[in-house]
Parts: structure tokens; sequence; C-alpha cells
């Protein structure tokens, strides 16, 4: 009875306030009211109009912000705390939910640079360390079938290992091998890979890779070195990127150069976009290739992601160079979807499937590739 006389009383003051400007008092008042009440949608509401009124302070803020989390609306969410702690850059209560929507956009480096400033005793509850040296463990198995006579049906494994050195530095560490049949010749292909990030600022972070190939061919061997670095921002749901690699390999160098875009839509799918453009520079040629990457949450804990590659990907590189598409026989066109699985706090499962034109070596002869990948992700 009483919540309902308090809510008649809230629509009969907005309503006499409707035409009248909002005062800073009235602005605080509305906002309690509703923030104890739970009607998240009125409470942004009055903040939203309140701020077109210039009249801007730091629980304002804080309630919206409290307001979108709760509405799984993470990067708007973010956007208020972030306004909430220019008013207080001590404020405990804001700098841990910009934490948590760090951790709820998939954005950790962000999420690690606000748990930096927490207390000792909000590190402790909620488990944060500064050295994690088993943060994250990933594991990933890809078969591949083809209608080529003289290629075999390649098989791909390969394992990675995330630490955190600190709350701006983390290295993550890959293994993998590679095995096909081509003309009745074995090529094994272990590699090797290494990627520091360094957070500079809560949106900007670079990033420094090394990736190592060690390609046999009937016991003949053909190593190849890869140097590669990024440097990316995300703001909000904005996020841009710029990197470049060198791919010194048996065949020749390679110099590879890029730029990348992504968006985040508002609503409950969280449908993303992410569009990379890279050029790929070799001795006696150059080429354009256009990515394409799709995504959104279908339930709680599932998540779809569409691609789409157009352009010759012989020695391109892609995911901060943890795979060299180095294959003997270029790749013309590449399409395909994945999902993941949340399984739980700290389990996610994944598959992937692709769908490759590729073209002989030398040749004008093509063939269709299908790709088909299982993986997991362990999260401390």
């Amino acid at each position: 009875m009483c919540k309902l006389i308090i809510m008649m009383l809230l629509f009969f003051t907005v309503k006499a306030q409707a035409d009248e400007p909002i005062t800073m008092q009235l602005a605080d008042s509305l906002t309690y009211q509703y923030f104890m009440s739970g009607n998240w949608d009125k409470l942004i509401e009055i903040g939203k109009s309140a701020l077109a009124q210039n009249i801007d302070f730091k629980r304002l803020r804080q309630r919206m912000g409290y307001a979108y989390f709760v509405k799984s609306d993470f990067f708007a969410s973010q956007k208020q705390y972030e306004k909430a702690l220019e008013f207080d850059g001590f404020d405990v209560h804001t700098r841990e939910y910009l934490y948590y929507c760090g951790l709820n956009s998939g954005n950790i480096a962000n999420a690690r640079i606000h748990a930096q400033k927490l207390p000792a005793e909000v590190k402790d509850k909620l488990g944060i360390h500064d050295f994690n040296p088993l943060a994250s463990v990933d594991m990933e198995y890809n078969f591949k079938s083809n209608n080529s006579e003289t290629r075999s049906n390649p098989s791909y494994f390969r394992a990675g290992l995330y630490t955190q050195l600190g709350y701006r530095l983390s290295v993550y560490q890959s293994a993998s091998n590679y095995k096909q049949t081509v003309d009745s010749t074995l090529i094994k292909q272990p590699d090797y890979f290494a990627l520091i990030n360094w957070s500079l600022t809560s949106h900007t972070s670079v990033s420094l890779a090394y990736h190592h190939l060690n390609t046999s061919l009937d016991g003949y061997k053909y190593p190849g070195n890869l140097a590669f670095a990024s440097i990316s921002t995300r703001k909000n749901r904005f996020a841009f990127g710029l990197n470049g690699s060198f791919f010194r390999y048996d065949i020749g160098d390679f110099k590879q150069i890029g730029l990348s875009a992504g968006y985040t839509f508002r609503g409950k799918p969280n449908l993303y976009l992410n569009t990379h453009l890279s050029g790929l520079v070799a001795k006696d040629k150059s080429q354009l290739i256009f990515a394409q990457v799709a995504g959104a949450r279908l339930l709680k804990n599932v998540w779809a992601e569409g691609n789409l590659t157009l352009g010759n990907i012989q020695n391109y590189n892609d995911h901060n160079a943890l795979y060299i598409y180095n294959s003997i026989d270029p790749t013309l066109f590449r399409t395909g979807f994945s999902l993941y699985w949340n399984m739980s706090k700290n389990l996610t499962l994944y598959g992937n499937y692709h769908f490759d034109t590729k073209q002989i070596e030398q040749t004008n002869k093509q063939y269709i590739q299908q790709s088909f990948l299982g993986g997991l992700i362990w999260k401390q």
C-alpha cells in the first residue's frame, strides 16, 4: 500500500513538473525514489531530462549507471560511471562498478585498470590480484575436409595460456601444430606465438607479438618469423585499431598494415559489427583484404558470430597475428560462423565452421575446403 502511494505521488509530481524546469533538488529526490523502487526506466528518463537542463551531479550519474547496469546495457552504464568519476575520483562504489562494466562488456584491460585503484579489502573480496600466472587457458582442435584428389584433409591443434603480469600488463602464449599431405608430401608446422599487451589508459592499449613457424616438408625445415604491433582504442560502443606486421618466410618477405573499426548497438541482442581492411605487400605483388564480422547474443549465455573474408589471404595474418594463413594453396574466399556458450563463470565452449574456396598453387584449378573447429576457454 505504501509503495502504491509513493508511486502515485511520484506520478503527480512528475506531471506537475512536466512543463517546468527540473531543479537539482527535484532530480535528486525523484531519482532516489525511483532507485529505491527499482523503476529503472523512469529513473533514466528523469536523469536525461535533468542533464538536458545542465543539472549534473555524482549521485545522478551513479544512479543512472546502476539503472543501465541492471538493464544489462553495460556500455551506457560505463559511460555514466565514468562521468561520476569526474566528480569524485576516489569513490569506491564508482570504481567497483566500472570494474564490473569492463568484465561484462568483454573489456578486461579496462576492468583491470579500475581494479588497480580499489582498496585492498575490496580486491580481496572480489578475488583480484595484480599477478595471475594462470588467468585463463584455452584449447582448440580443427579438422578440415576438402574435395581435392591431391590434398589430404588437414588437422590443426592449438593451446594457449593467458598470464596477467600486472594491472596494466599481460602476456598470451600459444603453441600449435598443423598437418597435411600435399602431392604425397607430408607437411608439418609447429608454431609458437606470444603477445604482450600494455594498457596505456582505460581505453587505449598497445600490443607487441612474435610468431614463429617451423614448417617441414618430408624432413626439410623452412622456418618463418613474424613481428606484429598494434594500437587500439575502445571508447564506449566504438572501437578503432591500427596494426602492422613483417613476416619473413622461405618464399619471401611480407608486410601487412591494417585498420579496424567496430561498433556495438543498443538493445537486448547486443548486436556488434567489426570491420577490418588490410593491405598485404610482397616483393612482386600487393593485395587488399576485406574482413567483416557480425555478432549477437542469442540467449543469456549464448553468442553467435558470422564472418566474411574477401581477397587472396595467402600469408595473411589475423586475430593479432595468432593465425597465419600460409598454406601452400591460397584461399580466395572465406565465410563462416561461430557459437559461444558460457557454461559457467569459469568455462566457455565454442564451435566454428568455415567454408573456403582454395586454388591449387600455380594453377587455376579451385577446390572447396570445409573447416570444423571445437574449443574451450577456462578462466580463473
